[in-house]
C-alpha cells in the first residue's frame, strides 16, 4: 500500500507507510516543542514531562504500560530534543491498535501523582549528574553554547540539577494540560497495519478535544563564529569544528549534505576518520555531522585526543578541511558516498522503526514525505559540482567556530596553531 499523509479533523498530522513483508509496526508521537521552546523558570521542563508519560493515565499504571509492552515482546522509549519531543514504541503487528490506544493515553491521559514527580525528579536529578561525567556530553553542551550564545538553543536540554529542583508540580500539570494535551502532533506509523483503522481509532479519540498547532517560537539563533578554549577536567581533549550551512527545506539539500558527509567524516572511510585515526593514530573516536534545525543549519567535526596530541589533531583537521575547498572530492568519493546514502536508505527500509522515524524527520524538515525509491531517485540526481558549490560556499575560515575542550596548556598552544591559519579572530 502507498505512503500516505492526512491531516485530521483536529489538526493532527498522520503519515503512515504500510509494509507487508513484516510482522512489525512501529508508532511515533512527535511533538514540534522542545528544550528551546521552554520558558524562563522551566528550563527542563519539556525533557521532565517526557518522563512523567511513563507514570501513569487515569485507566494504566506506570506497571501496566510497562507490562503491556514487555508481555507483547516489544518496547516503548521517548526522547527530547532541542526541538522535538517524541513517544514512540515497535510492537508485533498483532497489538497495533493496542500500543496506538496506550501511546494515545500516555499522551492525552496522562495523571502523575505527586509522589511520581519527586520521585521523577530525583531520577532526572541523576541523569543530569551522570552525564557531567560525560566528556562528550559535556563537551558538546559547551560547544553549543559557544557557537549561539544567549540564544535558548544553547541551554542543556535536560537543564541543570538546579533548574530541576525548581520547576513546581503545578507548573508540569500546566505545561500537560495547556501545552501538551493540546499540542496537535505528527503521528507516523510504519509497518503492518491498517491505515484506515489506526485514522479511524485517532479521529474517535480525539473528537471534540481541544487540540491545536502549538504557537511557541522562540529567537531565531546568532552564529559565533571563533576560537573557544573552555577548560575541560577531563583527562582528553575535545575539539569542535563547525561551520554554518546556509538554511534550507529543499530535501535535495538535505541528501547533499548527507553525501558531503559520507565524504568528510560519518564513515570508517571517510578522510578525517582515515587521517586522523587511521594514519595519524590521534584519536579513537572522530566523526562528523549535519544538523538541520527549525531555523538554522550547521556542519560539525568532532574528535576526542590525548593532551599531548591537542595541537596537532587540530592542524590535520584545519588541513583536511582544507583540502577539501582547495581541491574538492575525487569521483571515486562521491561516487562510493552515492552507493553508501543509497545503501543506507535501502537498509532502513529493513527497520520499521527506522522507517517510522524517517517519515516523521522528512516532514518536520519539509513539511513532505517521499519514498525509500523517490529518496534514491533524489540521491541519485544530484551534481557532482552542486555538492563542491555546498562545500566552497560553506566551509570559510571567518565564519568556523573552532572550540578546543581541554587544559589550559594545550588551549595556548592551539591557540597558535590556529592563528597561524587564520582560523581566530
Amino acid at each position: 500500500m502507498p505512503l500516505t499523509e492526512r491531516t485530521l479533523p483536529n489538526g493532527i498530522t498522520l503519515i503512515t507507510e504500510p509494509i507487508a513483508a513484516t510482522k512489525a509496526v512501529a508508532i511515533g508521537f512527535w511533538f514540534r516543542m522542545g528544550s528551546r521552546d521552554e520558558r524562563e523558570g522551566e528550563w527542563g521542563i519539556t525533557h521532565f514531562i517526557e518522563h512523567l508519560l511513563f507514570k501513569g493515565t487515569t485507566k494504566l499504571s506506570a506497571s501496566e504500560i510497562a507490562r503491556f509492552f514487555d508481555r507483547v515482546g516489544g518496547y516503548v522509549n521517548a526522547f527530547t530534543e532541542r526541538e522535538t519531543m517524541c513517544l514512540h514504541c515497535v510492537v508485533p503487528a498483532d497489538y497495533a491498535l493496542q500500543a496506538l490506544s496506550v501511546l494515545s493515553d500516555m499522551v492525552w491521559d496522562s495523571a502523575p501523582k505527586d509522589d511520581d514527580i519527586e520521585h521523577e525528579r530525583s531520577v532526572i536529578e541523576s541523569e543530569i549528574l551522570a552525564s557531567l561525567d560525560d566528556p562528550e556530553e559535556c563537551g558538546t553542551d559547551q560547544a553549543t553554547l559557544l557557537m549561539f550564545p544567549g540564544n535558548p538553543l544553547s541551554r542543556s536540554i535536560a537543564g541543570c540539577v538546579e533548574d530541576i529542583r525548581g520547576i513546581r508540580a503545578q507548573s508540569i500539570r500546566s505545561f500537560i494540560a495547556l501545552d501538551l494535551r493540546c499540542h496537535a502532533p505528527i503521528i507516523t506509523i510504519a509497518g503492518s497495519f491498517v491505515p484506515d483503522e489506526a485514522e479511524s481509532f485517532l479521529t474517535v479519540r480525539t473528537d471534540g478535544m481541544a487540540i491545536r498547532p502549538l504557537d511557541r517560537k522562540s529567537p531565531s539563533p546568532v552564529w559565533n563564529p571563533g576560537l573557544f578554549c573552555p577548560v575541560s577536567r577531563f583527562n582528553q581533549s575535545q575539539i569542535f569544528l563547525s561551520y554554518p550551512v546556509t538554511f534550507s527545506r529543499d530535501t535535495k539539500d538535505w541528501f547533499s549534505w548527507d553525501l558531503i558527509n559520507a565524504i568528510t567524516g560519518s564513515t570508517v572511510s571517510s578522510r578525517l576518520f582515515q587521517s586522523l585515526r587511521e594514519k595519524h593514530g590521534l584519536c579513537y573516536s572522530i566523526f562528523s555531522s549535519v544538523i538541520f534545525g527549525r531555523d538554522f543549519a550547521l556542519w560539525g567535526a568532532y574528535l576526542a585526543t590525548p593532551p599531548e596530541s591537542t595541537a596537532r589533531a587540530m592542524d590535520f583537521l584545519v588541513k583536511e578541511i582544507d583540502d577539501l575547498v582547495q581541491y574538492g572530492f575525487t569521483e571515486t568519493e562521491i561516487r562510493d558516498a552515492r552507493t553508501h546514502v543509497v545503501g543506507e536508505l535501502l537498509l532502513s527500509a529493513e527497520d520499521t522503526e527506522n522507517r517510522m522515524k524517517r517519515l516523521a524527520r522528512q516532514y518536520l524538515f519539509g513539511d513532505t514525505v517521499y519514498t525509500i525509491d523517490e529518496c534514491i531517485e533524489i540521491v541519485n540526481d544530484i551534481s557532482d559540482t552542486s555538492l563542491f558549490s555546498h562545500v566552497s560556499t560553506a566551509f570559510k575560515k571567518d565564519t568556523a567556530s573552532m572550540v578546543i575542550y581541554s587544559d589550559k596548556k594545550r588551549a595556548k598552544e592551539c591557540k597558535k596553531n590556529v592563528c597561524k591559519n587564520s582560523l581566530c579572530s
